[in-house]
């Protein structure tokens, strides 16, 4: 992993800003479940068996009938903006087509979606792709020296080509008002910032990586994150509005795991700064799905490394001074109000748990500046109505709950 000598502390002054007018957005962050852990299957001792059950266990978890119920949850709530993670493309290519098996065969054939031409259909046009960064492409970011369609996997006695697209998007309501945040400018001002552009955002210096064999060839896999934003003008005001989906603790990668995260937050939270100097927007909004939530401790860090890899990303947006809208919701503070304390990660692997089983506060909404007011904060997805059918007997949309409030400012 590359060193990352970040210092954030500067983004603090951030917090200063505030506009004349009230005015408010209501916004809201989705992880929409890929249904399989990726880094485990490359790690496994059978990658062929791997990616097969891996497969099996998406297509079990219904991604179409699941990303239907999540637009549900977009509709009903009818936010400004929305960011969702884990936005998955799963492709097939058979090696005989004209033979009925392999990419069709019944417990496989399920897995193959697109996430976000689902939602964008389930939605109607009430929403547009606003932005995307593409995070894992495999084969492509493979960097194979022949092109193929994708991953050779062995299965029902024939081979076929399995490809996978990993995205962070957001959501605009139709006709918002909206421009890309060009995070990649910022690299010929700073080369740490957004080295790696991707699709309309960047994908982080610090990733976990995995090797791999492809045809006998070997190959590193990169576990790619990213991040993306959009400025939007609503009601005469401007907010900058950013997504993004850290790397989890990585507990298989030992104490040592949790600094790609802490890396990621530092190179994110590096970058609004540069944004935010570079064209400044009045309101700065940061969502998703951050892995890393109020009761993470700062970890000790041997030397020479940067002693930030060991401050938690949730701590590190507090340093700078953005507020996590949440413990600022009615009753936060006197214990009235549920469900307060806003638990949002995660359902069983399977999803088919009867009750909701959320035991951690990581899908986030934070700010700066501290909004006056936060209304409807609200946990979406994580009630057995909104399960997929037959009702109340079907699956969890995801083994996140969402998360959507409405943040107002004032002078």
């Amino acid at each position: 992993m590359k060193r990352l000598m970040i210092s954030i502390a500067g983004l603090g002054m951030l917090a200063t800003l505030s506009s004349a007018v009230a005015d408010k957005i209501d916004v809201m962050t989705q992880n929409q479940y890929v249904g399989t852990d990726l880094i485990g299957l490359v790690n496994s001792d059978d990658f062929n068996a791997a990616v097969i059950e891996a497969l099996q266990d998406r297509a079990a978890s219904l991604p179409t009938e699941r990303v239907q119920a999540l637009a549900r949850l977009i509709d009903q709530r009818g936010p400004e903006v929305v960011g969702l993670q884990e936005v998955y493309k799963f492709t097939c290519v058979d090696t005989n087509p004209a033979d009925f098996r392999g990419c069709e065969h019944q417990s496989i054939s399920g897995a193959f979606t697109d996430q976000l031409a689902d939602t964008l259909a389930a939605l109607g046009g009430q929403y547009e792709e606003a932005a995307t960064v593409v995070n894992i492409d495999l084969p492509a970011g493979l960097g194979l020296p022949i092109p193929l369609p994708g991953i050779p996997i062995s299965f029902d006695a024939t081979t076929i080509y399995v490809g996978v697209v990993d995205r962070d998007v957001i959501l605009a309501r139709s006709g918002l008002q909206y421009t890309v945040t060009n995070f990649a400018a910022l690299n010929a001002l700073d080369p740490q910032l957004c080295s790696r552009p991707s699709a309309d955002g960047c994908n982080f210096d610090a990733a976990a990586e995995a090797p791999l064999e492809i045809l006998g060839m070997p190959v590193l896999v990169r576990f790619e994150r990213g991040f993306v934003g959009i400025d939007v003008v609503l009601d005469g005001k401007s907010y900058r509005f950013a997504n993004t989906h850290l790397e989890t603790k990585l507990g298989s990668f030992g104490p040592q795991g949790r600094f790609f995260q802490a890396a990621q937050s530092a190179e994110l939270l590096a970058t609004l700064e540069a944004a935010q100097y570079v064209a400044p927007s009045e309101r700065l909004l940061a969502v998703g799905d951050f892995n890393s939530g109020p009761t993470d401790e700062v970890i000790p860090v041997p030397s020479p490394l940067p002693a930030f890899l060991g401050i938690p990303p949730y701590q590190q947006l507090l340093g700078v001074g953005f507020t996590d809208a949440w413990t600022i919701r009615p009753g936060a503070s006197t214990g009235q109000g549920a469900p307060l304390v806003g638990f949002s990660c995660c359902q069983d692997d399977d999803l088919g748990n009867h009750k909701s089983d959320l035991t951690s506060r990581i899908d986030l909404v934070f700010s700066i500046p501290m909004p006056s007011k936060v209304k409807q904060a609200r946990l979406l997805g994580e009630s057995v109505s909104d399960k997929t059918p037959p009702k109340g007997h079907g699956l969890w949309p995801s083994d996140h709950a969402s998360v959507a409030t409405e943040l107002q400012f004032k002078e």
